[in-house]
């Protein structure tokens, strides 16, 4: 039924009653509402309907003055509160009944882009004693609002929601603090700025410092950020020391590619960005020895995930040396046993003619999920069936599924499954899922089936009843329904084959185990399954 409109809610002004009040009457309210408005909210209005006003500089020029005393009074309104607001863990936010508290934030962060933009133009303009004090006052007040709930709540970084270029915002920091009357020295002005460059290394602080130094004080720097390299490596810490970045930097700066390349490989180790740009600069060179020994070391740092492992592969292969990148292969397929990359480890090891040796060292470095999983692949599903029911007990859930998926899409082969609505599905699945479990399958069957009709059924009535224990044995509500749709897939299947016994296997051990259990029972009901 259609809500109707409250009488409350009808316009009580219309645009006559505005055009009574007169131009100037009205421009005085509207620009009083406005006003009120968040700033953010503000300055979209006037992006929107002020556009030539939006880009006026001549409005920044007349804030100088006022500036220094905005920043003051925006750092003392945000460290007493007033702009918290809260978000939980699903990116909602009033988290006290308030709305619009999101807008406090983004109100925030417009204020304080604004006023750090104030800072830099500042800079600019040669006013470098007020430049620095105000690039202290804000970039401590982003600290602190990235350190504690008290001044935007749980909002998280807030530097990463700011539309600033924080290498240049530092660069000015320390161009000011460079030309200020004071005359700080350059080690005064490097151990000032130095902290806030390392805190936003990773959006170019390190670059922003550099850029602001001569020769002379680049020489200065590279000594500071050298020793505590130094010393974090003698900590014996097994991450990177955060000053690489900075000596990264410098080289940058001075247009040093080869020294920039030297330091990410000497802690290419420690830091796996350093090392794939590394281990791309020699892909690029084909320089296989490097990518050989480079992917060696991720393989052994980072594990034999993805890149690193097949840059081993590649590599190994380019240097003629086929038995090593079937080696590395194995070990590759053994920590992410994909379809694919079991098909292309056979592939390579039937080419070196030795594919049966490689196959039993795989089944026995496999777990027995994944055991089960590589004789089906192989076509050995008469030893998958022997050794169900022995080893069941210690398949996972995803490992008990793949088999009795496999089994029901044996036994649908070629069927009209019209009607059979549980079944069909599958088999569309088993077509069109990207799922690795699918590709498994598909897999899988490139083999000829060689079990009978009711050795499959054995086996997926076996498996079906193992996945309804373990749901229905989980004491959980919520488990009740994939148990149902479990049987359901069991009943359609005894029906397709027209074997009753399958069903009331199934049935007859639900009763037994599972019989005071009401809520299986309604979700059996309503999937259809027959309870007689």
């Amino acid at each position: 039924m259609r809500r109707r409109k409250l009488v409350t809610q009808r316009p009580m002004v219309q645009r006559n009653d505005l055009i009574g009040l007169g131009k100037e009457k009205l421009a005085e309210l509207l620009a009083e509402q406005i006003s009120s408005l968040p700033y953010h909210r503000q300055k979209q209005w006037v992006r929107s309907h002020l556009p030539d006003r939006a880009k006026d500089t001549s409005a920044s020029e007349s804030r100088r003055a006022s500036l220094f005393d905005e920043i003051e009074e925006f750092c003392a309104q945000s460290r007493s509160g007033s702009f918290v607001s809260w978000e939980d863990d699903y990116g909602w936010d009033d988290r006290y009944g308030e709305s619009g508290d999101h807008e406090k934030f983004e109100e925030w962060i417009e204020l304080f882009t604004d006023l750090m933009k104030g800072a830099l133009e500042l800079t600019r303009s040669g006013r470098h004693t007020e430049a620095a004090e105000a690039y202290r006052k804000l970039l401590g007040l982003l600290k602190e609002a990235g350190q504690t709930t008290d001044i935007l709540g749980n909002h998280g970084a807030p530097q990463d929601s700011i539309d600033l270029d924080f290498s240049k915002v530092i660069e000015a920091y320390a161009r000011s603090l460079l030309a200020s009357p004071s005359g700080q020295s350059v080690d005064e002005v490097i151990t000032e700025v130095l902290p806030v460059a390392k805190k936003y290394r990773y959006v170019e602080g390190f670059t922003g410092l550099a850029g602001a130094l001569d020769v002379q004080g680049r020489e200065r720097l590279k000594e500071r950020l050298s020793r505590a390299v130094e010393e974090g490596l003698k900590a014996d810490r097994p991450y990177c020391p955060d000053e690489v970045e900075g000596l990264i930097a410098l080289a940058r700066v001075g247009k040093n590619q080869t020294e920039v390349l030297a330091l990410k490989e000497r802690f290419a180790s420690r830091n796996a960005v350093y090392l794939r740009e590394v281990l791309s600069h020699y892909e690029r060179k084909k320089d296989w020895n490097g990518v050989a020994r480079l992917a060696q070391m991720g393989v052994k740092h980072f594990g034999h995930h993805g890149e690193f492992a097949k840059a081993l592969i590649k590599a190994r292969e380019a240097l003629g040396d086929p038995s090593a990148a079937q080696e590395a292969q194995i070990a590759h397929f053994l920590q992410e046993p994909g379809a694919a990359e079991f098909a292309a480890l056979r592939r390579r090891s039937e080419a070196l003619s030795n594919w049966d040796a490689v196959f039993e060292k795989l089944l026995r470095a496999s777990a027995s999920w994944l055991k089960t999983q590589l004789l089906l692949a192989e076509g050995k599903e008469r030893e998958v069936l022997e050794g169900a029911v022995g080893r069941q007990s210690r398949m996972d859930l995803d490992g008990i599924k793949l088999v009795a998926k496999y089994a029901v899409a044996r036994l649908s082969e070629g069927v009209d499954l019209a009607g059979f609505k549980k079944l069909e599905e599958l088999q569309k699945r088993l077509t069109r899922d990207k799922d690795e479990s699918y590709d498994w399958l598909r897999l899988i069957f490139q083999k000829p089936g060689t079990l009978t009709r009711g050795e499959y059924a054995s086996l997926a009535g076996g498996m079906y009843r193992r996945l309804v224990d373990v749901h229905l044995n989980s004491g959980k509500s919520s488990r009740a329904a994939p148990a149902a749709h479990y049987c359901a897939i069991v009943a359609e299947l005894s029906r397709l084959l027209d074997e009753p016994g399958l069903w009331a296997d199934l049935l007859g051990h639900l009763k037994q185990l599972h019989g005071k259990k009401r809520l299986i029972w309604e979700k059996l009901k309503a999937e259809g399954c027959p309870l007689a």
